[in-house]
Formats: structure tokens, sequence, C-alpha cells
């Protein structure tokens, strides 16, 4: 029973990362004033904002913990159990970014000196909010919290010959 309800929270989740953070990057949702009003006309402000609570602070970590119980527990290579968590804990700041902004965003925030260490031509501070300057934010979390991991797990791999699969 518990597994099959994992398994939902794994779809659920997905489906709301995709949803969210997409709608977020294309239409701007960091403005909610301009969007909920035609959400409310369908369901009240009340459903509105425990299905986003549940969505965003019940539903989508129980799902990214299942996924990442189950990689622990397969054979996976060494480099994407170390980099899993990383990936999902930027995903996750990437949908709190876009859900919560008053939560995800200063994580997000956090990422400017290494975005600005990346790529010094680009103009970051608390005022750039535009989508793309969210995404190299995204991806420079990405590349610490995910990439670090992994390469160490991939070189940690390939010098115990742990790499292949037996």
């Amino acid at each position: 029973m518990l597994e099959r309800l994992g398994s939902l929270c794994v779809g659920v989740g997905l489906l709301w990362v995709v949803v969210m953070v997409g709608f977020w990057l294309m239409v701007g949702l960091d403005r909610p004033e301009e969007w909920t009003p035609y959400l409310d006309r369908a369901i009240t402000s009340d459903v509105r904002q425990t299905l986003y609570f549940a969505l965003t602070y019940i539903v989508t970590p129980i799902g990214m913990l299942m996924l990442l119980r189950d990689m622990f527990g397969d054979p996976e290579p060494l480099w994407l159990k170390l980099a899993a968590p990383g990936v999902f804990a930027s995903v996750y700041a990437l949908l709190l970014a876009a859900a919560a902004p008053e939560v995800g965003q200063p994580i997000l925030l956090a990422a400017d000196p290494i975005v600005a260490r990346i790529l010094p031509g680009m103009a970051l501070g608390p005022g750039s909010a535009d989508s793309l300057s969210w995404l190299a934010r995204f991806g420079a979390l990405l590349l610490v919290l995910g990439g670090i991991p992994g390469g160490l797990g991939m070189v940690l791999g390939l010098l115990t010959g742990g790499s292949r699969k037996r």
C-alpha cells in the first residue's frame, strides 16, 4: 500500500514540477496577482492554497525520496547514486522558486556568486528576475550539488572498477 502511494507521489510530483516550472519560466508565476484570480474562479482560494501546499511540500518531496530509495537500492553506478540527491535538491529549489517564491528564490539567489564565476558577463542580483537568470542560477546549483558529487563518483567508480556491470 505504501509502495503504491509512493509511486503515485512520484508521478504526481513529477507532473507538478513540470507544470509549475514550465509555467513559471514561460509566463512568470512570480506575479501571482495576475493569474490567481482566474484559478480562484474555478476553485476557491483556500482549496488552491491547500493544493499548492500539499503538492509542493508533501507530494513532491515524498516522490523524490521514493526515487532516491529506488536508486540506492538498485545496482546503479556510483556516480548516479552520488549525483542524484544534489540533482533532486536543485530541482526542488527550482520548484520552490516557482511555487513558493518567498522560500525558493533566496535559495537560487545564493547561487549568484557561482554564476558570476562561470558566466562573468551575466548581470545578476536580487533585481534580476528574468527566466534566463533563474535558469543560470539553477544550472549553477545543479553543477555544485549534483555535478561535483557525480564527477567524484565517476572518478571513484573508474578507480575501483565499479563502473562495469557484473
